[in-house]
């Protein structure tokens, strides 16, 4: 039985639309108490850094930057003391404390991210076009620095508060994450940029077509088989890999993702993973979509791959 703490970062200062932060919460309500009994809980909140300096093309840096550095504390933590960090937050910037947290703990190991999303988030400063950083999180954690790749005029403060996201953590490292230790999971909105640094870099990555070629059974086997030889795998769902039909209660959905029934098949054969060292989902909005909302979507989800997978069993 996993010894599972939850750790709920509300903050989404990283998001173009305002409400994620509200998204750990409202999952919490709707999850069964009978799954939540004696799983500690964790809140990590923060106010904007009442003197950041605007960067138009990392927003809220200043503030996303000591959220990390939080988070990233606590979930180390977490680990430390054999607990298993269920994290859920708001928006997807966020998802680099976990990467942080392990990589400050085993520097030499080999961490595999399995990142289940509509999107790569794998923009820079100098290649976003809306300079939301809930699109940069792996491109900070592979340590990307390249301005020569994109098109944007970054300021140089801006350049500097990016290459210290890109060192965050006690020990300075960077990279945190090996693109060859990386695997996407039906993205399908991206930018040229980022077709291209995924093609330079060659990370695993699964669209839509794939899915319906191959078939999702073989797309999840192919992304385990793959990154065997890392010590470990994190698993980060971002709730706007599912179609828009189900529920567009998220910041940014996208036509053409899964249904319901292929979340729970992909959670539920991911949570079941001996490596599985962390969990994360995002990017629930519960003031979107109130006539089919996220959390309701999402809390059904989780307690059907929890049981599937016998994760709290």
């Amino acid at each position: 039985m996993k010894n599972v703490k939850i750790i709920s970062i509300e903050s989404d200062f990283g998001a173009g639309k305002k409400g994620a932060k509200f998204g750990p919460q409202a999952l919490l309500k709707e999850l069964p108490q009978s799954l939540l009994s004696n799983i500690p809980i964790e809140v990590i909140k923060f106010e904007e850094l009442s003197e950041s300096e605007e960067t138009n093309f990392a927003l809220h840096i200043d503030t996303i930057y000591e959220v990390i550095k939080s988070a990233n504390l606590i979930i180390q933590e977490a680990i430390t003391a054999n607990q298993f960090p269920w994290i859920i937050s708001g928006d997807h910037s966020n998802g680099l404390a976990a990467i942080t947290a392990y990589k400050e703990l085993y520097p030499d190991n080999k961490l595999g991210v399995i990142w289940i999303d509509a999107h790569a988030d794998i923009h820079t400063p100098y290649t976003s076009p809306s300079g939301n950083m809930h699109g940069m999180p792996l491109a900070a954690a592979m340590g990307i620095l390249d301005e020569s790749k994109g098109k944007n005029q970054v300021e140089k403060y801006t350049q500097q508060k990016w290459q210290d996201l890109t060192k965050l953590g006690a020990k300075k490292l960077s990279p945190k994450l090996d693109p060859s230790n990386l695997v996407f999971i039906d993205i399908r909105d991206l930018e040229s940029e980022e077709i291209n640094l995924l093609n330079d870099l060659s990370i695993k990555h699964f669209v839509p077509n794939d899915r319906r070629n191959l078939g999702l059974e073989k797309i999840l086997q192919e992304s385990v088989d793959y990154l065997a030889h890392c010590h470990h795998i994190l698993v980060s769902f971002d709730v706007d890999s599912i179609d828009p039909s189900n529920s567009s209660g998220t910041g940014t959905p996208v036509h053409d993702g899964l249904s319901k029934e292929q979340a729970i098949d992909a959670l539920s054969f991911l949570l079941a993973q001996p490596k599985l060292i962390a969990f994360e989902i995002t990017e629930i909005n519960p003031l979107l979509d109130r006539l089919q909302p996220m959390e309701k979507l999402a809390a059904e989800i989780i307690e059907k791959s929890f049981e599937k997978s016998g994760f709290l069993a």
